[in-house]
């Protein structure tokens, strides 16, 4: 008696239902919206030194140090194109400089920084200074304020802002680490 090949196989159990995981992209686009509404509702009625804290770059630099530069770019152009258009013509400037914070925090992360805090506190502090400096290039070049008064405000609002980031990292973090979206190796 012959069996069959088939029969002669043991069988293998059904293979179990893949599920795809949620995306975090929404819970990810919630927690911008209330950085956005922080920063331009309840923290710019509470200046310190004249300043007002930034939430939006460093949400930005949170989530392209975390999840990349392709991502952070994209994030970065979505939230420069919100702030643009809650600023007016004023706020043009953002969508180009949000949309290079995600892109190059997003290459920290690839070449040299990896996932740590004082990684992001880098990227903060590069993100800060960069933007509270080009502000003050263009208040004391273009503009002819004061550069004592000019500078004394960028420096208020970039300490002002980088006492947020602490506060930011976690939240983005967790969320990366519930929705990752690479495979771990």
């Amino acid at each position: 008696m012959k069996r069959n090949r088939t029969q002669n196989r043991m069988k293998r159990p059904p293979s179990p239902v893949r599920r795809e995981e949620a995306s975090g992209w929404p819970l990810r686009i919630g927690v911008l919206l209330l950085c956005f509404f922080l920063e331009r509702c309840i923290l710019n009625r509470f200046p310190l030194w004249g300043g007002t804290p930034l939430l939006m770059p460093l949400a930005v630099a949170a989530i392209g140090f975390l999840e990349g530069s392709g991502p952070g770019a994209v994030c970065g152009l979505g939230t420069g194109l919100a702030g643009a258009l809650a600023m007016g013509s004023d706020g043009t400037a953002l969508i180009w400089f949000e949309t290079a914070v995600g892109l190059f925090c997003g290459a920290t992360l690839d070449k040299a920084l990896g996932r740590t805090f004082p990684g992001y506190l880098l990227c903060a502090l590069g993100t800060m200074l960069l933007w509270e400096g080009l502000q003050a290039v263009i208040h004391i070049l273009f503009l002819g304020d004061a550069p004592g008064a000019v500078l004394a405000l960028a420096g208020a609002e970039g300490v002002y802002s980088l006492v947020f980031a602490p506060i930011l990292y976690p939240v983005f973090h967790t969320l990366h680490d519930r929705f990752r979206s690479e495979p771990e190796f």
